[in-house]
């Protein structure tokens, strides 16, 4: 009997039908995969997250098709949760929502509409703190989609269905997102605004999965008409019902109800099979025939993630979970598993030095790391700074000698900052100490052997650097072993809003002042800047504002931003440009005038009238 019950069930599976039997109790004894699939009992684990609620500063979405219907009773009460407090909005109402979960500072950005007959989307599509999120309402296709950063979490429905995406306002990972079935789950969308706590998505098993055998089947399935034909089959033998629509969790199924006799006693009946097909897809069913299509497309989905592998917690001072930022931390982690030499590029101000620690920290912590400036060094210096000298080597030199940067870092890690101002003279001595890891003090004939890796970083294109004859291409050769690019942060701005709380919390903690928060227009006005100077530069801007304010709430007054305001008029756009290519070309050479008075071909009267034309 028990194998041909595990027939059935995956004779149903192929079939796209699911099965679940109810004994004499009410209790359920049989639930198989597919049943389990379009109930929403399990689902796609594509996305995954951990269990928990929402907090104070997450970033809710909402996408209902029919307010308080089958969101958990979801009303004024909640949505005031998300900073919107319009009368104006209504029962039954369609609504699409974003806010800041317990904030009343930041402005919430939100649609409503009473015309359900409408026959185009309801939708938004704005960058909200840093985030590129869109959310639909598709009244014909009767699909609500919400996508953040182009990833979509998509839900279909028949009546009504109220749809959300939480971020979490400290990581910036999704959260929570809504998934078929959360009727079964109590993570009606309401419920989790009042506080209710949701169960985590796992990828691959099934160890979170609700428990299904021996359960009650009211405390899975919602009282409904179902539930009491079921219940009327069991209990007085009434006969079968074959392919009739009902509501499962308020979702519209084609169910046929089955009842069982009881072996011992044929007046009785000992349970019913319920067989049941999803009514809001049934054309979808056919695909279930090409399984082994969608488990090929599931492993190499698993594999891409698999890809950009690193540590949870990893590279913490390198903060983002944009794909960018991932792909980084990604090249980082595989960079400190070997001692290849390592370049990392990208403009100033990327964080390349923090990196640059990072990865030396990551594999041998207790080793040194001697970070070089070489933009710091005269040129007639250079040779006797990286590899020391002897004493009586030249005017002036300690009589005792000095070991130069090299052998300080033996046995760890040298970081050789703005490597492409290293005059081509020492180019040639550092490519020997990389090929025969031997260094010569400066007035020594003696070798001394060295063991230590070199991370070298730079903002210039060392290509064209090497094609001009400014730099060796041996040496080119040599440290490109394993490069590393850093985008500038205006390529990642959805990486901005987690950037600028962290950089907030670390300013105040360091400057000993109590933590503040930013108004929502600042917050604006910081993400739609381009950030010419990169995180440098925004952690510079947020220092000077906790500086000058005095409450806890910093508004856009207190941000010293120069020429990033929306411009209107064609003069207007070339100053703002104008502005933003020298603030670029001060960031870019750490403020000496004279290296931008000569990248930009301009004079020192008009630099610095430029200078402070724009507030830099």
């Amino acid at each position: 009997m028990i194998r041909e019950v595990e027939a059935l069930e995956v004779l149903l599976d192929n079939m796209g039908r699911g099965l679940v039997y109810v004994d004499k109790d009410k209790r359920i004894r049989l639930c198989n995969q597919k049943a389990k699939e379009i109930t929403g009992i399990i689902f796609d684990r594509v996305s995954t997250h951990e269990a928990g609620v929402i907090n104070e500063g997450d970033i809710v979405i909402i996408a209902d098709n029919k307010l308080g219907e089958d969101d958990g009773n979801l009303s004024k009460n909640e949505l005031s949760l998300l900073n919107i407090n319009d009368n104006d909005i209504k029962e039954n109402d369609m609504l699409i929502a974003i806010g800041v979960y317990k904030n009343k500072k930041i402005e919430p950005v939100y649609k409503y509409l009473r015309e359900h007959q409408l026959r185009v989307p309801l939708s938004i599509d704005t960058v909200y703190l840093g985030f590129h999120l869109i959310a639909s309402i598709d009244v014909q296709k009767k699909e609500i989609t919400i996508k953040v950063n182009g990833k979509s979490f998509s839900m279909k429905y028949f009546s009504s269905v109220g749809h959300m995406v939480v971020i979490d306002g400290t990581t910036g990972r999704i959260k929570f997102f809504q998934a078929k079935g959360y009727s079964v789950r109590k993570e009606d969308t309401g419920a989790l605004l009042r506080g209710n706590s949701f169960m985590g998505k796992s990828r691959g098993d099934s160890k979170d999965e609700m428990a299904v055998v021996g359960e009650k089947f009211l405390d899975l399935f919602d009282e409904s008409e179902l539930s009491k034909k079921l219940f009327h089959i069991i209990d007085v033998k009434a006969e079968s019902i074959e392919n009739a629509l009902y509501e499962i969790n308020k979702r519209p199924f084609i169910c046929s109800i089955l009842p069982q006799q009881d072996k011992a006693d044929s007046d009785k009946i000992s349970g019913a099979y319920i067989l049941i097909q999803d009514a809001a897809d049934l054309e979808g069913l056919l695909d279930d025939r090409n399984q082994i299509i969608k488990q090929i497309e599931q492993k190499h989905k698993e594999d891409r993630l698999n890809d950009l592998y690193f540590p949870e917690g990893a590279f913490k001072c390198f903060v983002g979970r944009s794909p960018k930022a991932n792909e980084v931390k990604y090249m980082a982690f595989k960079a400190s598993k070997n001692k290849f030499n390592v370049i990392i590029t990208g403009e100033s101000g990327t964080g390349k030095s923090k990196l640059a620690r990072e990865i030396h920290a990551m594999q041998n912590p207790e080793a040194p790391f001697v970070e070089v400036n070489c933009n710091a060094i005269t040129h007639s210096l250079f040779e006797s700074e990286l590899f020391g000298y002897v004493g009586g080597a030249f005017t002036g030199a300690m009589t005792s000698g000095k070991a130069g940067y090299f052998e300080a870092a033996n046995g760890g890690t040298i970081f050789l900052d703005e490597i492409g101002e290293i005059p081509l003279e020492i180019q040639v001595k550092l490519l020997h100490v990389l090929q025969n890891k031997t260094i010569y003090r400066v007035g020594s004939s003696k070798p001394i052997k060295v063991d230590v890796r070199v991370i070298a970083a730079t903002n210039k294109n060392l290509e064209e650097e090497v094609e001009r004859g400014q730099f060796r291409q041996d040496l080119y050769y040599r440290i490109n072993v394993f490069p590393i690019e850093i985008p500038p942060l205006r390529e990642r701005k959805e990486d901005l809003y987690l950037l600028i709380n962290q950089l907030l919390a670390n300013a105040c903690n360091r400057y000993d002042v109590e933590l503040k928060q930013f108004s929502g227009e600042a917050l604006q006005k910081m993400l739609s800047y381009d950030w010419p100077g990169n995180v440098r530069e925004l952690e510079n801007i947020i220092e000077r504002a906790i500086t000058l304010c005095e409450s806890k709430l910093i508004y856009p007054e207190h941000l010293s931003i120069g020429g990033h305001g929306k411009a209107r008029t064609l003069k207007e756009l070339i100053a703002l440009e104008e502005g933003r290519i020298i603030a670029a070309a001060m960031a870019k050479h750490g403020g000496n005038k004279r290296k931008v008075m000569e990248e930009l071909d301009i004079s020192r009267t008009v630099l610095y009238d430029k200078l402070k034309k724009y507030g830099l």
